[in-house]
């Protein structure tokens, strides 16, 4: 048994049955065989012996992440989406499978480093890797979702694509694994057949690439548009560009799949309208915003607070490096709330917890901080004079830098503390 202390502990951003979502001078006791937590309480005879004041809040999810991606982009790194796919395949050409691992590793470290606890990391099959391995090489790994990505717009390969995830999964060393067919401009309609008949048995995490741009809503619907004269043509895959049947939207398309569930997260969303809306609600599907991102290629903005008025759950994701400017969570959450003033900061916070956890379909066990839930947590220095309480504290927490975490406990386990 362990025992952390706070001035502050934030154990959800909204209630949870007769559980408060804030204490002063906090206890949180964890059990170190089970890493799971005992219980929270406030305590009279607290006192802390630091100069500054802490919080303990629960750790950040990153609901959607590309790990070998890790290089930033640069002013020559095109912004036409068409023209970035194919710069991207061209790098990912370079790197050799020990690169690859590195990689990883630094995209992992700077996601522990900005409080990050959990990631639901987007896996293409040709690097598909062994976690243990990471683990071999350094403490900084969060829990990790594995979304292993099938792609192939050729009926044909369906079969061969099934085979491959099913030996995939079959191999897998991660503790819980999901699937991400890619998108509707790069996934036949037979291989989302196959996808969802193999899911019957399985019941796995799905996570699509949905409404990221304009030429996605383009491609589907006839029009043409970016990825229709662009990026398919120069992928030899020019004969797809129109598509056999013609829809509204993405989602409108996805729900003729009979994809659209409470199973699926939708990753970006951002060129949705009211009707979209309409049928992500029917569907429960949730949507993970990644704010920057969306604002590397010019996206729309994600109608956030129109989606949370629906009762949609959101989370949030960093995406790869290679269309943002850092992987510190802490800097998209303020970035997330620069452009979404009108969306209380409780919502992000919970969007960037409880909300990830529900995107990984691991709520429950972590994205909050009740009783019997991982110990999965970060802990911040505060100003000496900073005083919080239960209005104030999730625009203090967006407010706080990297440099001001002190700790990250994942499983009850002190994998991350700042030095300085």
């Amino acid at each position: 048994m362990r025992k952390y202390y706070a001035d502050y502990i934030l154990i959800s951003a909204h209630p949870l049955c007769s559980y408060p979502v804030f204490l002063k001078n906090g206890e949180l006791t964890l059990d170190e065989t089970s890493g799971r937590i005992i219980g929270i309480r406030s305590i009279k005879k607290y006192k802390n012996n630091q100069k500054h004041k802490t919080l303990i809040a629960p750790g950040f999810i990153n609901a959607h992440a590309h790990s070998d991606i890790t290089f930033k982009p640069d002013i020559l790194t095109p912004r036409i989406f068409s023209k970035w796919v194919l710069s991207l395949i061209e790098k990912r050409k370079n790197f050799t499978e020990e690169e690859k691992i590195r990689l990883r590793v630094k995209a992992f470290a700077d996601f522990i480093k900005s409080g990050v606890t959990s990631v639901s990391d987007i896996i293409d099959p040709s690097s598909f890797y062994d976690i243990k391995d990471i683990k071999s090489r350094t403490a900084l790994v969060p829990r990790i979702k594995a979304l292993i990505e099938l792609r192939g717009i050729d009926t044909k390969t369906a079969p061969q694509k099934i085979k491959e995830f099913e030996y995939l999964f079959k191999q897998n060393s991660f503790e819980s694994i999901g699937i991400s067919p890619h998108a509707v401009y790069s996934v036949s309609e037979k291989l989302f057949e196959e996808i969802l008949k193999l899911n019957k048995k399985l019941k796995l995490k799905i996570a699509i690439h949905a409404s990221e741009h304009a030429s996605e809503k383009d491609f589907i619907s006839g029009k043409g548009g970016d990825i229709a004269e662009n990026l398919l043509p120069a992928l030899m895959l020019s004969k797809y560009s129109l598509p056999k049947k013609r829809y509204r939207s993405p989602i409108f398309y996805l729900d003729y799949l009979k994809i659209l569930n409470a199973g699926v997260s939708l990753i970006h969303a951002n060129e949705i309208d009211d009707e979209d809306i309409g049928l992500i609600k029917k569907s429960g599907a949730d949507i993970i915003h990644c704010p920057r991102s969306n604002a590397f290629f010019n996206s729309k903005k994600l109608p956030l607070k129109k989606i949370l008025e629906k009762g949609i759950s959101v989370s949030i994701g960093t995406d790869g490096l290679y269309s943002n400017k850092s992987l510190n969570f802490l800097d998209e959450l303020k970035y997330a709330i620069e452009i979404h003033p009108e969306v209380p900061a409780k919502d992000l916070i919970d969007a960037a917890t409880a909300g990830g956890a529900r995107a990984l379909a691991v709520n429950g066990v972590t994205g909050t901080l009740e009783t019997d839930s991982y110990a999965d947590f970060t802990v911040f220095n505060l100003g000496e004079n900073l005083i919080l309480n239960e209005e104030n504290v999730y625009d203090s927490l967006i407010s706080l830098k990297q440099d001001d975490i002190s700790t990250v406990v994942i499983g009850g386990n002190i994998v991350y503390e700042n030095r300085k």
